[in-house]
């Protein structure tokens, strides 16, 4: 089971056991318990339960960790009751923080998922982002300052980039965008990460700026995404949902929005994986006041989505990504 889905499966038992995420990020997370208390803890996640030398490994750190893996084991379980450590697992489904267990066990083996192996290549995804949005010819030095990464590892992305990208005395260009979205389109995961799902009756469009601006004032710094984001790039059809991309977690309670399960959200919330987001919304032009994920991020969340003309907004949005509109 990857990590991903352990981590959204945690998520969603957390809520189950009136655990609520008040802060933090995909290191360390800031858990308001029933009771109101506060616990602080660092994230340790694995596919796998830790073997017994890796558990005492943990357990004789400093700092209280919340272990969250696919399933428990003795070892586990009873230094979670000892109150040693804190700790969230799948199947079956529990969750024991303060020594206390918050939730009852359940079976619900969770769908397989296939596993992929390597670092994941985030910043030659977003070079080949930058190269679509953005007007060349670029210096190396210049690409690892819009990107966000070192100018020795744009230098190797830029080796194996060569059926997309061209060079002349001037610099680094797209010869084709088309086929850059294309190629991204098929084989950019998105931005991964932690999802939560809250629910409010509010437009799509209210729901966008509601969220953004409270995520700006706790500084969590908020992009906007999916189909409230493809809707000013590229305006075809009023979206139904709204994708929020944050540096941290937030609880959206206190904005008005009220936890909800995934098929029932009207707003998506996620700590991404891909830490290039931020430098690539900087690429296109400002929209009014709501800060916008770029548009092939954006294409990518409205692919995703389950509306049935998901396709047809993908393809309209593409269209502009490919004219130049979408900036």
């Amino acid at each position: 089971m990857e990590q991903e889905m352990i981590l959204s499966q945690a998520m969603l038992l957390l809520r189950a056991a009136d655990v609520r995420i008040s802060g933090g990020n995909l290191d360390a997370l800031s858990l308001t318990l029933p009771d109101s208390s506060i616990v602080e803890v660092k994230v340790q996640i694995t596919d796998t339960p830790p073997t017994p030398s890796k558990l005492e490994a943990i357990l004789e750190r400093k700092v209280r960790t919340l272990i969250v893996t696919s399933r428990p084991t003795p070892a586990l379980s009873d230094a979670a009751a000892l109150d040693k450590v804190d700790l969230i697992t799948v199947a079956p489904a529990s969750v024991t923080i303060g020594g206390v267990q918050r939730l009852e066990p359940r079976p619900k083996p969770a769908p397989p998922a296939e596993k992929t192996h390597g670092r994941t290549p985030w910043g030659r995804w977003a070079l080949l982002r930058a190269f679509a949005l953005a007007d060349g010819p670029w210096t190396q030095q210049e690409l690892a300052t819009v990107v966000g990464i070192s100018q020795p590892a744009v230098n190797k992305h830029l080796k194996v980039l060569t059926s997309f990208v061209d060079r002349d005395q001037s610099g680094w260009k797209a010869h084709d965008v088309s086929a850059i979205v294309s190629w991204l389109t098929e084989h950019y995961p998105g931005p991964r990460g932690v999802s939560s799902y809250w629910y409010s009756l509010k437009s799509p469009a209210e729901q966008a700026e509601t969220a953004a601006e409270f995520a700006k004032e706790i500084g969590a710094s908020p992009l906007v995404s999916g189909d409230a984001a493809a809707d000013i790039y590229a305006p075809w059809r009023l979206p139904d949902s709204v994708h929020l991309y944050l540096r941290e977690a937030v609880d959206f309670t206190d904005a008005g929005f009220s936890p909800a399960s995934k098929e029932e959200a009207t707003l998506i919330t996620t700590v991404p994986e891909d830490p290039t987001l931020w430098a690539t919304a900087l690429l296109v032009h400002s929209h009014g006041s709501l800060p916008l994920a770029d548009p092939i991020v954006t294409l990518r969340d409205v692919l995703a989505g389950d509306a049935v003309d998901s396709d047809e907004a993908a393809e309209h949005l593409r269209e502009a990504i490919v004219a130049g509109s979408a900036r």
